[in-house]
């Protein structure tokens, strides 16, 4: 229970370890009961993710560097696991010696939430954030099912796959979309579209709710701000029902908590639908500044 609204609200606007459109969408929707559950990816998510991603980088470059000069096939593929335990050794220190993670750790006791945690590379966790004990259960039987996903797909796979492909393989399963969709609060019209943008080889999801704001807006229509409800959720349509409902549901009740908060996502829809729109250029900047990066430190794909 949150016994100082005021005082809650005046440290959420003003955090500066953590971003105060996560701790609204992320922390306080949960602990007031619009969803039952969040997610994060970390660090990327964190104010200092590029702080926390270099360090690791540091850390581990000569260990990455013997590995890809090693010629002999043996002594590599065991390199290569020594490298991955190095690589989560350093992400767990430079990660919990941040001051994002500090803010997490204070932000989730004090609004009684709890986490869950997965790998999904050595460097890089999704932190599910909720309360009940139920949805603890569920997300263990969805990681569950996940892990068996991704043996399959990549032991089934027989083309050349992508990184986010190899990254994600368990989106090309719908039961579990469909089960993570359920949980974090996701119209199930809008998580059925993503899943058909996985599966039948169209338009990724994301390029597909880009253009859709792009094209509508050339017609003359705008998209309804509520549909993009938290960040990173991607409506089936820019005029989805069903979203926009839950959108609404979230601004009622963020208001109704502080008039300060409502005022506050009014901003972060509009900010959630401009990054949708610039999904396209945004991507591609990611990936040459991924590729400079990369460059400068004379490795290549280390996180």
């Amino acid at each position: 229970m949150i016994m100082d609204r005021q005082q809650t609200v005046s440290d959420l606007i003003n955090e500066r370890n953590l971003k105060p459109q996560t701790l609204l969408e992320d922390y306080l929707s949960v602990a007031v009961d619009l969803r039952k559950c969040s997610l994060m990816t970390v660090p990327a998510e964190f104010p200092d993710a590029e702080a926390i991603a270099r360090a690791i980088d540091l850390a581990c470059i000569s260990d990455y560097r013997k590995l890809v000069l090693e010629p002999d096939m043996k002594k590599r593929a065991k390199l290569i696991e020594r490298f991955k335990r190095k690589l989560r050794e350093v992400y767990q220190e430079k990660t919990r010696d941040s001051s994002s993670y500090r803010s997490h750790v204070m932000w989730t006791g004090h609004l009684d939430l709890q986490t869950f945690e997965v790998e999904v590379r050595p460097t890089v966790r999704e932190l599910y954030i909720y309360m009940d004990k139920d949805v603890k259960s569920r997300l263990e039987a969805l990681s569950a099912s996940r892990a068996s996903f991704r043996e399959r797909f990549l032991r089934t796979a027989h083309r050349p796959l992508s990184r986010s492909v190899l990254t994600y393989p368990e989106e090309y399963f719908p039961e579990y979309v469909l089960g993570i969709g359920e949980l974090l609060g996701y119209p199930k019209c809008c998580t059925e579209a993503y899943i058909e943008g996985r599966t039948k080889g169209n338009v990724p999801a994301e390029e597909r709710a880009s253009r859709q704001i792009r094209t509508g807006r050339a017609q003359g229509s705008e998209p309804e701000p509520c549909a993009y409800f938290v960040r990173d959720f991607i409506p089936c349509v820019p005029t989805c029902r069903s979203a926009i409902a839950v959108g609404q549901r979230f601004f009622e009740e963020f208001d109704r908590f502080d008039s300060r908060l409502g005022e506050y996502y009014g901003e972060c829809l509009k900010a959630n639908v401009a990054n949708v729109e610039s999904y396209i250029e945004t991507i591609a900047a990611h990936k040459e500044k991924m590729k400079a990066q990369a460059q400068e430190l004379g490795i290549q794909g280390l996180r």
